[in-house]
């Protein structure tokens, strides 16, 4: 059952579990009863330092094990520190500093084909900063940068660790239609240095206020790449349905 501990200016939300998984490989290559022990967990916290900051931490993680050989284990760590402003004086300004860990270890069944889940092992420092600026009522402009270093291991051809530094940067316009109604723009570029390879791309959306602390929206991609740098799956262009809430 999931945990939690709520205080004034203090919440944390935990889950923990263990599975233990048996299948019968007849007509494989490694024929025999497969066993699997997995240990997961989900951890998530935010404190109020004062009137203007937040704090947010989460830590999610998962341990697998096979007695088919090393080769079927698979290991999953995320841990996010972040700090999130948005003054009560002036709310036109708001800003979320994050600090991301992101080791990634999928298992063979994990693999999905080439540009899919699974197809690249990492261990990942991401540092990002968000910024959105009301300019008046109806407009806003806003910007993202983020940096991915590390190491990533190519699974699909079973390949050495490589280094690896990968840049995002995103220019972003809103349109306040009326009081309910959004409509988006950003110029989204990616620059990957180990490739010498960089992309640029649009994404556009609608949104609605659901309320002042929920929002919902459609839109469409024009790129091949997420804004979550941890995210190295090519197969993000397309229509997406996104939901954002405030706090």
């Amino acid at each position: 059952p999931p945990l939690g501990y709520p205080q004034e200016g203090l919440n944390w939300g935990g889950r923990f579990e263990y599975r233990h998984d048996e299948t019968n490989n007849v007509g494989l290559v490694n024929p025999g009863a497969s066993k699997r022990d997995t240990w997961l967990m989900n951890n998530l916290l935010t404190v109020k330092v004062d009137k203007d900051w937040r704090m947010i931490a989460r830590l999610n993680g998962s341990y697998s094990t096979s007695n088919q050989g090393d080769f079927y284990h698979g290991n999953y760590l995320e841990a996010v520190l972040g700090f999130a402003y948005r003054p009560v004086a002036n709310d036109k300004l708001n800003m979320l500093f994050k600090y991301t860990y992101f080791y990634d270890l999928p298992s063979p069944g994990q693999r999905v084909g080439v540009g899919g889940v699974g197809d690249y092992s990492q261990q990942s420092h991401v540092l990002s900063v968000d910024a959105i600026y009301d300019l008046n009522q109806h407009f806003s402009i806003g910007g993202k940068y983020a940096i991915r270093t590390g190491m990533l291991k190519d699974n699909v051809n079973n390949g050495p660790w490589h280094s690896s530094t990968t840049q995002l940067a995103i220019a972003r316009l809103d349109f306040h239609v009326v009081k309910q109604w959004d409509i988006m723009a950003e110029v989204r570029r990616l620059s990957v240095s180990a490739a010498g390879d960089s992309q640029t791309g649009a994404l556009v959306g609608v949104y609605r206020h659901v309320n002042d602390n929920f929002r919902m929206g459609v839109g469409y991609d024009f790129t091949n790449f997420s804004d979550d740098l941890t995210q190295l799956s090519t197969r993000y262009r397309g229509f997406f349905v996104n939901a954002i809430g405030m706090f």
